[in-house]
């Protein structure tokens, strides 16, 4: 069972009932203050650690990024290094003369 959340008035209503708890509204101030100061910093610190998070995964990214570029970069050269053998056979004209079975003669 859960309850509603208590507003701001009802909880200085509780905390205020009687005339003569006028003189702790400093007190409570003060408690109040500190309470907000405690929170400010959870949430600054909060902030601070998802931001750091993020930068931190925004150069992981990017570094995985520039990893995928130089694998594609490299890919693309093996392929067009296989598609095309004159680049490292330079002699790729006379062996492609050369009948395939040819050699089959000497065995």
């Amino acid at each position: 069972m859960t309850t509603a959340p208590i507003s701001a008035a009802q909880a200085v209503g509780e905390y205020l009932q009687s005339p003569d708890d006028l003189g702790k509204i400093s007190t409570f101030r003060k408690k109040l203050e500190k309470e907000k100061a405690s929170i400010d910093v959870r949430l600054r610190n909060g902030v601070r650690e998802q931001l750091q998070a993020t930068r931190d995964g925004l150069r992981k990214l990017f570094g995985t990024r520039d990893n995928v570029q130089v694998v594609k970069d490299e890919m693309l050269a093996i392929e067009k290094a296989c598609n095309d053998p004159h680049i490292d056979v330079p002699t790729f004209d006379q062996i492609s003369r050369v009948r395939p079975h040819s050699y089959l003669r000497y065995l």
